[in-house]
């Protein structure tokens, strides 16, 4: 189980969404250096909605327990999604179309910010890894803040890595986009399962 939430949690942050993407083009527009003030607005946000998540969750967990079923389903659904969405992605879909506001958003923390509150992949990724792997396992309060902590850890390194490696990601998702896609898709296929085994 520890496994398929390692897989699950990795590879749905390295995924291409909004935070990805944005710290991707931004420094490959800016810089690095430039876009520290983005990334850091990034990184805060996403941690604050992975403990909103924790405890979202929770209380869904210790009021509507049943409710536990749905949310595996609805986070084995969002994992088909994913899989079937990067085994059928091209290249051009890795690129925001809008890169006036991508540029105008490199130093702008509070966008970096406030995007991670109506950013459904990193929502949908906290409660799935909650209601699917933690909660089952752990109830005490200072574990489940433990894992909100680790999986925001996971999610901002994976944007740390899109935008440290910028162009030369871009360049590499390009030339081998297929094998890459395939693998990571079967990889998600097998997290989905995973929930009801």
């Amino acid at each position: 189980m520890w496994f398929s939430f390692f897989i699950y949690s990795v590879l749905t942050a390295l995924l291409p969404g909004p935070n990805n993407i944005l710290a991707l083009n931004s420094s490959m527009k800016s810089g690095y250096k430039n876009s520290k003030t983005l990334l850091f607005g990034i990184y805060s946000g996403f941690t604050a909605v992975m403990i909103l998540a924790a405890f979202f969750t929770e209380f869904i967990l210790n009021s509507y327990s049943f409710l536990l079923d749905y949310l595996k389903y609805l986070g084995a659904v969002y994992l088909l999604y994913l899989a079937w969405s990067v085994m059928s992605g091209k290249p051009s879909e890795l690129h925001v179309e809008k890169e006036e506001s991508v540029s105008k958003a490199a130093t702008d923390f509070w966008k970096g910010f406030f995007l991670q509150f109506v950013n459904v992949k990193i929502i949908i990724y906290g409660i799935t890894a909650f209601s699917s792997f933690i909660f089952p396992q752990f109830q005490e309060l200072w574990i489940i803040l433990i894992f909100a902590l680790f999986l925001s850890l996971i999610g901002n390194s994976a944007t740390w890595i899109w935008a440290i490696t910028g162009e030369r990601l871009h360049l590499f998702l390009n030339k081998h986009y297929k094998i890459i896609n395939i693998a990571m898709g079967i990889l998600l296929l097998y997290c989905a399962v995973s929930l009801f085994l």
